[in-house]
């Protein structure tokens, strides 16, 4: 492609009329489809579809000039005259960019410096766009990949971004994934994570205190979720591993959570074993809890029961409290109750009526003795947090180990094709039952 037979040659102050004249059969197009029998939603997607060819060029156009322009100054700073400069209109002195209207190509002004010193080829424009050499999409079209690459599957986001442009903008659901993941290198982890001040600052006034060792309680926690992708109308399993970890503490006083930090990220259980290496290395997550000045942490690691933890990531942390989420230990005896009593069925209700119970204790909080009238007088915070800790809680009926949530197992009666589920439940209750001392 040259730039003499584009608009992108002409000087600027013809521009403008060349546009206008490019505009006037659209315009004239557009009355015409204007049809009795034509429908309002015909009509629309035809305008849209229209009018975004023709923002195309014109956003084209305004990018060319702006190119344009920072050459040119680029040429005048330098103390050139036109005879020591060549332009460049080759194939590889285009950008091609995706934009919100669809795709377009203009000329970055490339030019060839010939002087007594030099020969070399200059691109100024190529700093006005940084994110070029990562992702071939406009700034604008980044933010909206990321927001529904963020909010939905890629397939999913893909198929919206294709939608809502009217089919202007159609790529392929790895696309904004690949720039989901490249924004997401471009923040550095300080703007992730509290500094290791800040978090000693609330860890020392805010955080709820382990009443063991009379240390502020620093949560950890990680999870994962293997995306499939869909390709040529098969699904591919394994696809990618998404992988979030954070950091966080609850306020001793509200009960709120103070998070301290974290992040996302595409890899697997190695990926997070480096990052969490990393935190240690940096101090922001001392192995040992100690941060130095005399605090030091009871770090609890809060996960699901994938071996890899206690492989990769437990014996970075030998003095960590260990917990197995609760919610992952029902959602695992959940999938069981669907295959043994079906999907909404009273007695897999009832079941896992009895399972919650047996994890998180029964219902309600033990009855205590009355506590004294306090008035109308305003508490304080730390007065309703003193209180809190004196009255019985249902914490204390929650279980101390895995027996109550086995032995419910081995009661129940079970159908025989749910037998080999039913084992592999109970092998996956008993391996973690050291860290399911929910009372504690």
């Amino acid at each position: 492609m040259t730039a003499t037979d584009t608009i992108f040659t002409q000087p600027p102050e013809l521009v403008k009329s060349s546009l206008l004249n490019r505009f006037e059969p659209l315009v004239l197009g557009f009355i015409e489809a204007a049809r009795p029998e034509t429908s309002q939603r015909d009509i629309e997607i035809a305008f849209v579809r229209q009018m975004f060819g023709f923002m195309c060029l014109v956003f084209a156009v305004m990018l060319g000039v702006r190119a344009r322009r920072a050459a040119e100054r680029d040429i005048q700073a330098r103390g050139l005259d036109p005879s020591q400069v060549r332009w460049r209109f080759e194939k590889n002195c285009w950008h091609r960019v995706t934009t919100t209207f669809g795709r377009l190509a203009f000329p970055v002004w490339a030019y060839r410096e010939r002087s007594a010193n030099t020969t070399k080829t200059r691109t100024p424009a190529a700093a006005l766009d940084p994110l070029h050499a990562h992702c071939h999409s406009s700034i604008f079209l980044l933010e909206r990949e990321v927001r529904l690459g963020s909010d939905h599957s890629f397939r999913v986001a893909q198929q919206l971004m294709l939608f809502y442009s009217n089919d202007a903008v159609d790529i392929e659901d790895t696309t904004i994934a690949a720039h989901t993941y490249a924004v997401g290198r471009m923040v550095k982890r300080h703007y992730l994570y509290r500094s290791r001040e800040d978090t000693m600052e609330v860890l020392r006034t805010r955080a709820t205190i382990d009443r063991e060792t009379g240390r502020p309680i620093l949560y950890v926690s990680t999870d994962g979720h293997i995306l499939r992708r869909f390709i040529d109308e098969t699904t591919l399993g394994a696809w990618k591993n998404a992988n979030g970890l954070r950091l966080w503490c609850v306020d001793r006083y509200t009960g709120e959570i103070i998070h301290i930090g974290g992040e996302y990220t595409w890899g697997n259980c190695e990926v997070v074993e480096k990052i969490v290496k990393e935190l240690i290395s940096e101090g922001l997550l001392p192995a040992d809890g100690d941060y130095g000045d005399g605090l030091v942490a009871r770090i609890a690691w809060v996960t699901d029961g994938a071996p890899w933890f206690e492989t990769r990531v437990f014996p970075l942390f030998p003095n960590a409290v260990l917990i197995l989420d609760p919610y992952h230990a029902i959602d695992h005896i959940a999938k069981y109750a669907v295959e043994a009593f079906g999907l909404n069925t009273p007695k897999k209700r009832a079941f896992m009526r009895q399972v919650r119970e047996a994890v998180l204790g029964a219902t309600g909080a033990p009855k205590g003795k009355p506590g004294k009238r306090k008035g109308r007088r305003k508490r304080s915070e730390q007065e309703k947090a003193e209180e809190r800790q004196q009255q019985p809680s249902r914490a204390r009926l929650v279980t101390k180990d895995a027996g109550p949530i086995l032995a419910l197992l081995r009661k129940v009666a079970t159908p025989g094709r749910c037998k080999e589920t039913l084992n592999s439940l109970v092998g996956y209750i008993t391996r973690n039952a050291y860290r399911m001392d929910y009372a504690r």
